[in-house]
């Protein structure tokens, strides 16, 4: 591991004033070397490269079987297609989440039904889905909320007495664990992203984690418009002999973006070190000030931390105090039910409603110093 990681700081000025940001991508230094050699080669978009990727993400997490998608969005369309959602039907989902999460329940023409949050986690809340089960429900798609894993365990027990499986939005949760087990080797099928400000980014990709091997010939088969690559037959005539059985997708990653991953994977423990250790500082920091409550910490669990999340009373002036110290803080996502296209905010859930009014989130990237983490701490710890 280089030795100068921490000191690769993007440095944004505003006046005389070191802007800290929210969140920043990590390159690694040996990116632009492998990226040119995909550049100068024949194979720019998906091939080898991105066989070796999926192997390093299966290494690197410890999970069964990973294929690499275009985003964590087709990840998560391929598990509920995989899951045999369809028009009609009902993901039981959360609604405190990126959008992302479930745009591909209405591409399936089914419907997101929303259940309620905790307030302690910000993930979805275990004891609230059972009464929102029909005969129409296909499938529950939790959420980790900024890398710190749900409920597993009660998610689980839930869905095994109505048969049905889980898939998990694990966005924000590279490289978390739950209960000794890495997140991507518990569920049915989990999805992961490397946008670009992600723990690992490929510029922008995803990947569905797998448990089941024959899940996973077929996922590869619909990431590349229903053709199975593997198994079709090279003709005479310079193309290839096969036949389409279902709807496929253009989901799948490129070279380039493998390039991009394999290299930048490597730091990966290094990264989820310096993540955990912020958010270690903050927790230790804020625990007892006037106007902060911070998130439960379960220590059968080791999130990721994509950001750090907290309560905060008057937000909009926390907020204010924040940027007049050129400091970026933000709530990442809103609620999903207040977008139409999701159908009219929910009226039941209460703990969505406490959540939702008062979390705020804090950086946790590559590019923060120590410098950087001293001063977040002292701007809050001074009061707003």
């Amino acid at each position: 591991m280089p030795n100068d990681l921490l000191s690769k700081k993007v440095v944004m000025n505003e006046g005389m004033r070191k802007k800290v940001v929210m969140f920043c991508p990590y390159i690694a230094d040996s990116v632009s070397a492998r990226v040119n050699q995909v550049l100068t080669s024949r194979w720019v978009g998906q091939g080898a490269l991105v066989d070796e990727f999926e192997k390093s993400v299966e290494t690197s997490l410890k999970i069964p079987h990973v294929v690499a998608l275009n985003t964590s969005t087709s990840a998560i369309r391929l598990a509920l297609t995989l899951c045999g959602v369809g028009p009609g039907d009902e993901v039981i989902s959360t609604p405190m989440t990126c959008t992302q999460t479930n745009h591909p329940i209405l591409e399936q023409f089914a419907k997101p039904v929303f259940t309620d949050i905790q307030y302690e986690s910000g993930n979805m809340d275990p004891r609230d889905i059972e009464h929102r089960i029909t005969s129409k429900t296909k499938a529950i798609l939790c959420a980790h909320w900024g890398g710190q894993p749900a409920d597993l365990d009660e998610i689980h027990s839930v869905a095994r007495r109505y048969r049905l499986p889980v898939i998990e939005d694990a966005s924000e949760a590279l490289g978390a664990m739950y209960q000794g087990k890495p997140i991507g080797s518990i569920s049915s099928f989990a999805a992961f992203s490397f946008q670009a400000v992600q723990i690992i980014t490929t510029g922008e990709g995803g990947a569905l984690a797998i448990l089941n091997e024959e899940h996973k010939r077929l996922a590869k088969v619909l990431r590349f418009s229903g053709i199975d690559r593997e198994r079709r037959t090279p003709n005479i005539l310079g193309y290839f002999d096969f036949d389409i059985t279902s709807v496929g997708y253009s989901y799948y990653m490129t070279n380039l973006a493998a390039a991009i991953g394999l290299e930048n994977i490597k730091s990966l423990e290094f990264q989820l070190k310096h993540r955990r250790k912020i958010a270690d500082q903050y927790r230790k920091s804020f625990l007892g000030i006037p106007g902060i409550t911070l998130l439960d910490f379960k220590t059968d669990r080791e999130p990721a931390y994509h950001f750090f999340t907290m309560h905060v009373q008057k937000r909009e002036d926390f907020c204010r105090k924040m940027k007049s110290s050129g400091i970026e803080v933000s709530v990442v996502h809103d609620r999903n039910d207040i977008y139409s296209a999701f159908g009219d905010r929910r009226k039941d859930l209460k703990g969505l409603e406490k959540f939702h009014a008062s979390y705020i989130g804090l950086p946790t990237h590559m590019h923060l110093s120590d410098e950087d983490v001293d001063h977040i701490i002292a701007t809050v710890k001074s009061g707003w």
